[in-house]
């Protein structure tokens, strides 16, 4: 079966990009896709649309976020008004009208508010009923377009989203709650792995015993292939109908980074995986956090999101608990499982690429879209790197902000 990622990639593939030469060169791309629905060609289809008003790009997740944001920037029209935009090619219309609304979502004020797109290649409204509605007409109205030109259409300043047009690498360092070093500390990015953190905090909460039996389900084993596909996740050794501890799964969480682990530990917790959410969300609020976003467990979505400077305190309060720093020092760790006929399985340590910085404690990630993440302690310093392209420049960059602790 397909993964997600893979299916949209295969419909993006299919798009053109933006043909900008065929606009004029007088405006800015923002006037020229004014009211436009974009669809990105590089970075997983991703949909935005760009805001008539102001410019700025809103980020489509699906499509009942599109259909949430478009009500929301919505301008009312009185039915009389609306009758002039016309349903299809042919009808009269008040062309001054047309022009001063296209690529706007009306909202009728005097019947229950019902929704308008006016698309503005022909002029015509189309009906946005749903969420299902608003996700057909972002799968027919889009418009390929690159990175390239789709960053020179500035962000909205609301919705707390990774802009996928960031290509550069964003760092903190922070020292007794000084910050001593910093680049792009306030870019919104997925911070993938290091998610796991935050689940450690929230797991940490419910008090569990480290001895209460477990057993694995096919879904949490199979659970990192929903966003994964057939793509090679973290993991260890488990296998549906395992019976292991809440311990060993929390030191596959916080050394192997275990996504199985993250989902199997949220079951295990007494809450449901929304509510486990909704308690890492409201821990976020409790830091003082606002530029951060979790929307599963494991960090393998990449609609969580977070910032270095955000990411810096979720790691400061981690490491301060002892049952988190004490497993994110293991270098190596086996266990067996309960069952009738018991399986050893160990855990590898996935920080050993920081084994040459003499950390106290650390958590790595990788996404494609997160790119190499980490965060750690050494002595009074907090480090967070996010979106390092390549092993070597986090190093470089990690090699940089630690020689001179």
């Amino acid at each position: 079966m397909l993964g997600r990622r893979t299916r949209i990639t295969l419909m993006v593939t299919a798009l053109l990009a933006v043909p900008l030469a065929s606009f004029g060169i007088e405006q800015s791309l923002a006037d020229r896709l004014s009211g436009r629905i974009l669809l990105q060609v590089e970075s997983y289809g991703r949909a935005w649309y760009v805001h008539p008003v102001d410019g700025t790009r809103y980020y489509l997740k699906d499509g009942a976020t599109a259909y949430e944001i478009m009500r929301t920037l919505g301008l009312g029209i009185a039915n009389a008004d609306l009758e002039k935009i016309p349903t299809t090619t042919g009808q009269a219309k008040d062309a001054r009208l047309v022009s001063r609304v296209a690529g706007r979502i009306l909202l009728q004020v005097e019947e229950r508010g019902e929704a308008w797109y006016v698309r503005p290649e022909n002029g015509l409204r189309y009906y946005l009923k749903d969420g299902q509605a608003a996700y057909d007409m972002m799968r027919d109205f889009s418009l390929g377009i690159t990175n390239d030109d789709l960053r020179t259409i500035p962000m909205n300043t609301t919705q707390i989203v990774h802009d996928t047009t960031f290509d550069d690498v964003a760092y903190i360092q922070v020292r007794a709650g000084e910050v001593i070093a910093s680049q792009h500390a306030d870019q919104i990015l997925p911070p993938a792995s290091m998610t796991k953190l935050m689940t450690a905090l929230v797991f940490l909460d419910r008090k569990i015993p480290w001895d209460t039996p477990v057993t694995i389900t096919s879904f949490q084993i199979e659970y990192p292939r929903y966003y994964a596909g057939t793509d090679a996740t973290s993991e260890v050794d488990l296998a549906a109908g395992d019976v292991v501890t809440v311990y060993d799964l929390w030191i596959a969480l916080l050394v192997a980074s275990s996504n199985q682990a993250a989902i199997a530990l949220t079951d295990a917790s007494g809450m449901t995986r929304d509510a486990f959410i909704a308690a890492m969300n409201e821990k976020a609020k409790e830091l003082g956090l606002t530029r951060t976003a979790f929307y599963d467990v494991s960090g393998l979505n990449a609609h969580n999101v977070t910032t270095p400077r955000e990411m810096a305190v979720i790691a400061r309060e981690a490491f301060s608990s002892f049952d988190i720093f004490r497993a994110s020092q293991q270098d190596s760790y086996s266990f067996q499982t309960r069952n009738v006929t018991p399986r050893t399985i160990s855990v590898t340590d996935r920080n050993y690429t920081l084994q040459d910085f003499n950390v106290d404690a650390a958590k790595t990630g990788f996404l494609d879209e997160a790119q190499r993440c980490v965060s750690l302690k050494r002595k009074n310093d907090i480090v967070v790197v996010m979106h390092a392209r390549s092993m070597s420049e986090r190093n470089e960059i990690l090699h940089r902000l630690l020689d001179s602790i």
